[in-house]
């Protein structure tokens, strides 16, 4: 066996037990999750070519197979007092629950369908299941989640069942618990509900994807991947969590999740340069962050949003490119003059991966054909074919496997153990995949049942006048206000499940003043999403600062600071409908104005100008010449205060040429 495929599987963990011996119940328990996780990558497979059974039975199979994952997962073989042993207890009750629970909706998923949503005929027995599988994931969702999303659905629940205790907007006439039972599980609503059928197949297939490259090595290609492109540039050190994070963030669904994997290596390294805890975390967060909102998965929320808006997947991606370039651009440049403003610019020669170097680009492009192979299906079967997500997700699944064994067997020969090595990557994968899906199945489903309660209640649209109302229809106030509300709703939660709740709530509102749909919903989501970074919860910050051995609000402060920008992107677009719905020339001249203005913004909050520190007094008037290009609504004005913005940036980077040594200046 080749030294390339040891030090590939020799750190995965054992499979099947190799004798009695070994034949403990955590192996057990292992050898099931392992299990699982083929069966779960297999059934998404099959669902994806064949798709004649309903998207919400297929949903009941989803939800039993990942929760099944999730609670085998949850059992803490070392358990240290009562606490942990009644955990351990209840996790092999609620998996019991909810094998039973899966099998029996399948089996009563038609007379549910046809007898119960239609014509209010279900039994006791069906009640009592349908409760059961809600005990379920709202009890996953805690765990997962923490007390905080737990509580939010358990609020759900009773504010449906209470409505007529409640004043003003948020009064309704209030739902009995067989009415929520009902509503929210027999009735294939609420739990089975839109929600859950995205998660179970277009998010799925795209997550379990994720988790087979993973399998492969990904993430230490997405590493190499950002130290090579670090190491060409001054602010190489720093810039390698931003290529990463961009990289890794797309697909993991969670800021706090990539804040955790990319961050492990990139704060570290960062550190080691010199760079300052509270900074290293602040870099790390804002860049994971934005992973979320770039094409092609937008941490899976790109999905919902096409489904709930009712138009292609493609117009999404359209609609989320240029916006996401504009945060990759700025954040890249606003790390680029901290890191020269602060010294972080010392020991990019080491972020070179020797391996590559030494490497042929022939042996370069067969070593990571499972990753750009994939990637370069994906883009073709999405943007050129135009197939929907879940059969570009399949293709790209088959493109990983068939990357992977031809990877293999061209580099390390095509002996028996070649293809055993190959396919404890691929369990492993399929593991990974079914781990990082099961935790965001529980809360879809979850939401599923606030999300039914709230609609039914006519709480959303009662939200949505409210919020003009109070605003008085000026155009500002209420963005102002959609801000404010999609950064509170989506405080605490993961990507998916915060669009959702203010696509729900705050996006009508803005749609009713008369933005355009997609604009609208990508309003709401950049905010949800920079909830993330937004004080006084900001999960990703801390998160950051646990790795970088920091305070916590330092790290937020810092963050703040440093990604304030980001805050005003969202407004730039709703104030340009064009950078969403693409108008030709003027899209792409309005793209270049914003882009000026948005680096303006950066040196007035970084403090510096690419050569020196800028003075107080001077940053209120890059933050006004950004301004004016953001929101003056004369074309012809704002393409020539860009123009001035432009020409001055050539001049800061003149002096930087003349000011730079010869060494710094070829870098």
């Amino acid at each position: 066996m080749s030294t390339r495929r040891e030090s590939a599987t020799e750190a995965l963990p054992q499979i099947v037990p190799r004798s009695r011996d070994d034949l403990t119940a955590k192996r057990v328990v292992r050898l099931l999750v392992y299990i699982l996780g083929v069966i779960t990558v297999g059934w998404h497979l099959y669902y994806a070519f064949q798709g004649t059974m309903p998207r919400q039975q297929h949903a009941n199979i989803h939800l039993g197979l990942l929760l099944s994952v999730f609670y085998l997962t949850t059992l803490d073989f070392d358990p240290d007092g009562w606490r942990d042993h009644l955990n351990n207890g209840i996790s092999v009750v609620l998996l019991g629950v909810i094998s039973a629970g899966t099998i029996y909706v399948h089996f009563n998923f038609w007379r549910w369908l046809n007898e119960a949503r239609q014509n209010l005929i279900y039994t006791n027995v069906d009640l009592f299941v349908g409760a059961a599988i809600m005990l379920v994931t709202i009890h996953a969702t805690w765990r997962a989640y923490g007390r905080l999303l737990g509580l939010v659905v358990i609020a759900g629940l009773f504010y449906g069942w209470a409505g007529p205790l409640f004043p003003s907007i948020l009064f309704h006439g209030g739902f009995g618990l067989e009415r929520l039972v009902y509503m929210n599980s027999v009735a294939i609503g609420g739990v089975y509900g839109f929600i859950l059928g995205v998660g179970a197949t277009w998010v799925a297939v795209f997550i379990l994807f994720a988790g087979i490259i993973e399998g492969y090595g990904g993430l230490d290609y997405v590493t190499r991947v950002g130290r090579n492109v670090g190491s060409r540039l001054r602010s190489g050190v720093v810039q390698v969590a931003v290529v990463s994070s961009m990289l890794m963030g797309s697909i993991t669904g969670s800021s706090a999740a990539n804040v955790a994997t990319t961050g492990s290596f990139t704060i570290p390294l960062m550190r080691e340069e010199g760079v300052e805890g509270k900074y290293a975390g602040a870099i790390e967060s804002i860049a994971s962050t934005g992973g979320q909102i770039l094409p092609p998965v937008m941490g899976s929320a790109a999905f919902l949003m096409a489904d709930i808006l009712g138009v292609s997947f493609f117009s999404i991606l359209q609609s989320a490119i240029l916006p996401a370039l504009l945060f990759y651009i700025t954040v890249a440049f606003v790390v680029h003059i901290a890191a020269i403003q602060n010294g972080w610019t010392s020991g990019t020669e080491d972020l070179v991966d020797e391996e590559s170097e030494d490497s042929s680009i022939l042996e370069t492009l067969v070593d990571t054909l499972p990753y750009t192979g994939p990637l370069a299906v994906l883009i073709y079967t999405l943007v050129v074919l135009r197939y929907d997500p879940m059969s570009a997700g399949m293709y790209g699944i088959l493109a990983v496997l068939l990357g992977g064994i031809a990877r293999d067997l061209l580099l390390d020969g095509g002996d028996f153990q070649t293809v055993k090595a190959w396919t404890r990557r691929t369990i492993e994968g399929c593991k990974i995949g079914a781990e990082n899906m099961a935790p965001l199945t529980a809360v879809l489903a979850s939401l599923g049942m606030v999300i039914a309660v709230i609609t039914q209640s006519g709480f959303t649209q009662r939200f949505s006048l409210q919020m003009i109302a109070l605003a008085g229809g000026v155009f500002v106030l209420v963005l102002l206000l959609a801000m404010l509300a999609s950064i509170l709703f989506g405080m605490g939660m993961p990507t998916p499940a915060a669009y959702v709740v203010v696509a729900i709530l705050t996006a009508p509102g803005l749609v009713r003043l008369g933005i355009q749909p997609i604009t609208a919903h990508m309003f709401v989501f950049y905010f949800a999403l920079l909830s993330t970074i937004t004080p006084p919860v900001a999960l990703s910050c801390a998160v950051g600062a646990g790795i970088a051995e920091a305070r916590f609000w330092d790290v937020a402060k810092a963050t703040m600071r440093l990604g304030l920008f980001a805050f005003v992107i969202p407004f730039t677009f709703a104030m340009n409908q064009e950078l969403i719905y693409w108008e030709g020339l003027q899209t792409f001249t309005t793209f270049g104005a914003i882009s000026i203005g948005l680096l303006m913004m950066s040196i007035a909050l970084v403090g510096y100008d690419l050569t020196e520190d800028v003075p107080i007094w001077q940053r209120p008037l890059y933050l006004g010449l950004a301004a004016a290009i953001f929101f003056v609504p004369m074309y012809t004005v704002q393409l020539g205060l860009a123009v001035v913005g432009a020409v001055w940036l050539g001049v800061l980077v003149f002096r930087t040429r003349r000011l730079a040594t010869p060494e710094t200046a070829t870098q």
